[in-house]
């Protein structure tokens, strides 16, 4: 019943939404949007009085306005973009430090809540740990002590510790001319932000392009210099590809898996929080309320019926600088293009075991929510800090039967912390460690080990592979684009606080 439901629901919002998108797509262009009705946030004192241009339409705004008042732009999407490169400290961090969750590290295993020392200060929600009680929290850091995936920072005077993006503009510009970067790898990895990124990153194409003639047809000479090449089929990247579809670009999309292969690989049934239609600056995808499997649903029906071209299953391998536009290698040819949109996740091109049975659905490569696994056999692959991180995570939920399975006979490239934990996870009995074993083959119940020249059936329900992967900071190096370190404010979207 769940099952039918769930198709239904997609089969009416795909329906609606085709429906709508194409009379969009073909009809007369439609007046702007008039801008919404809620004034903008009123400017601190500190900021009373400054004015900075929108990002998006330009005019002058208050400095500390949350939105637009001219074009109702959300200007926390472009939180990351203007945080400041952080500098080397010229002193000790100064006021009371307090703990934030970053919710994209948060498995949700509990294990924080376990350890506070203060009742009540943090609690569950959704799936994730939160600090409930702000006022009870007095600074112990035993809940960062105890994060399995180093999901917890402390914060002094409002600002996080670092991270490292790449150097973009309020247009998603790098330093490169002509190359901009959308989505998670730019800081932000919220469906909704991706979404709007895309289509915003190709109004800025638009105008830069200028065109005036027809684009050419789907399957002309492939040294044709597009007006654009667009590296990545997931929120950001299929927005911006539908975009650039609707403006008439001369355009293609390059994705290394399947569509939107980062939320393939959650966890089967996955809840998903997505806007609806209205939203200012959503652009022309709509998702709504629903698992992952619906969500696929609608953007497998989009593609099919708008025909906006992405190549799937096609890996870019090189961008570079050639003339007036760029040289793009990907491992089934190679391309010309004036601009380049690099839509990429920030886990890079995960490794693959390489075995029979790999391309079925319980295999994933990332471990998203361990709360949403109870009583289920698992199997976590690895012997880095990734591995051990999911695999004591998943132990929390005493349900769940884990087995970690490595190639090593010592996890010597973890974390101390986390070989403390793996250590004492399997001392208490929470999981089974299989050392100096591989993965043979996976099967709908079971997987095959080989255990030092043994075959061994382990009974399971899922796998994660986690053996590593290709950063993406390597490829962006590689393109000549400026990676920073910034410090971020605590009120963003990227940390549950």
């Amino acid at each position: 019943m769940e099952t039918f439901l769930t198709v239904l629901f997609a089969s009416a919002v795909t329906f609606l939404f085709v429906r709508g998108y194409l009379k969009k797509l073909t009809g007369a262009k439609k007046a702007a949007r008039p801008a919404p009705a809620a004034a903008p946030v009123a400017a601190s004192s500190a900021g009373a009085g400054k004015m900075r241009p929108c990002p998006r339409c330009a005019k002058p705004i208050g400095e500390a306005s949350a939105f637009c008042s001219h074009c109702g732009a959300a200007l926390a999407m472009w939180s990351v973009h203007r945080a400041a490169v952080n500098a080397p400290a010229a002193g000790a961090a100064k006021g009371k430090p307090k703990p934030v969750i970053n919710a994209s590290l948060c498995i949700g295993c509990g294990s924080c809540i376990e350890a506070c020392p203060e009742t009540g200060a943090l609690e569950m929600s959704g799936g994730k740990a939160i600090l409930s009680h702000p006022e009870r929290c007095t600074g112990h850091a035993k809940c960062a002590e105890v994060c399995p995936t180093q999901g917890i920072l402390y914060s002094y005077d409002g600002a996080l510790q670092t991270v490292r993006v790449p150097m973009v503009k309020d247009n998603f510009e790098t330093n490169v001319a002509g190359l901009f970067i959308v989505g998670e790898l730019g800081g932000m990895g919220l469906i909704k932000t991706a979404v709007n990124e895309g289509k915003l990153v190709m109004d800025h194409v638009k105008k830069r392009v200028g065109r005036a003639e027809p684009a050419a047809a789907e399957g002309s000479d492939p040294q044709t210099l597009r007006d654009v090449l667009i590296v990545g089929a997931g929120p950001a990247g299929l927005s911006a590809a539908l975009t650039a579809h609707q403006y008439g670009l001369d355009y293609v999309a390059i994705e290394q898996g399947e569509i939107a292969s980062t939320i393939r690989h959650y966890p089967r049934h996955k809840f998903l929080m997505a806007e609806p239609l209205e939203i200012p600056l959503y652009g022309p995808l709509y998702v709504s309320d629903g698992t992952k499997e619906a969500l696929l649903a609608v953007w497998e029906t989009i593609v099919s019926n708008t025909g906006v071209r992405v190549r799937t299953n096609e890996r870019v391998e090189n961008v570079k600088r050639d003339g007036s536009g760029f040289a793009v290698a990907t491992s089934k040819g190679q391309y010309r293009a004036k601009n380049v949109i690099l839509a990429l996740g920030r886990r890079g091109t995960p490794r693959r075991l390489g075995v029979p049975g790999e391309e079925l659905s319980k295999v994933a490569y990332a471990l998203i929510e361990a709360e949403s696994y109870a009583g289920k056999k698992i199997l976590v692959v690895g012997g880095g800090d990734s591995a051990l991180e999911a695999a004591v995570g998943l132990s929390k939920h005493k349900r769940n039967q884990v087995t970690l399975s490595y190639r090593g006979g010592s996890f010597e490239r973890a974390r101390e912390r986390n070989r403390k934990f793996i250590a004492e996870a399997e001392a208490q009995g929470l999981l089974t460690v299989r050392r100096n074993s591989q993965v043979k083959e996976i099967r709908a119940n079971a997987v095959v080990l080989d255990a030092a020249g043994q075959a061994v059936e382990v009974p399971n329900d899922y796998v994660f592979a986690l053996i590593g992967g290709v950063s993406p900071e390597e490829f962006l190096q590689k393109t000549g684009v400026e990676i920073v370190e910034k410090a971020l404010a605590m009120a963003g979207e990227m940390v549950f606080s």
